[in-house]
């Protein structure tokens, strides 16, 4: 999802707010806190939401294509996926929008494990930049 909001700045506007200027910039912040978690127990097809901080798959049932995000992030924008299997370690196939720095994406899970990998937006590239991955030991 795109960042809709910028706050409207009393130093910009050279000018106090108005009652509707300052409503509007707490909405805005309110609706960046509060980012939250898309939570499955399974799918074969994942689409994370790119509004929300985590994507997470909690007993993952078949293998699954990780999809393109939904929506449409700036630059530099984040997201977390967190994947489990249900005890039987599943497949993993990425779209091309996934790239990874420094790694391999992980091409299964891991038996009973939890997966975490952090992604940043790069919109000069058009590209999710994951940039950490981690499994439960």
């Amino acid at each position: 999802m795109a960042d809709p909001w910028t706050p409207t700045l009393r130093s910009v506007k050279e000018s106090p707010l108005t009652h509707n200027e300052v409503d509007a910039n707490f909405n805005g912040l309110n609706n960046k806190l509060e980012r939250s978690e898309d939570t499955t127990t399974s799918t074969s097809s994942l689409t994370p939401n790119s509004a929300k901080l985590m994507c997470s798959v909690t007993a993952l049932a078949d293998s699954m294509t990780i999809n393109a995000p939904s929506g449409s992030p700036t630059d530099g924008w984040p997201i977390l996926l967190r994947i489990k299997d249900n005890g039987t370690a599943r497949g993993l196939t990425w779209n091309a929008i996934w790239r990874s720095i420094g790694f391999t994406l992980p091409s299964t899970t891991v038996l009973s494990k939890t997966l975490y990998l952090f992604a940043v937006y790069n919109s000069a590239d058009s590209k999710w930049d994951v940039i950490d991955y981690v499994k439960e030991s």
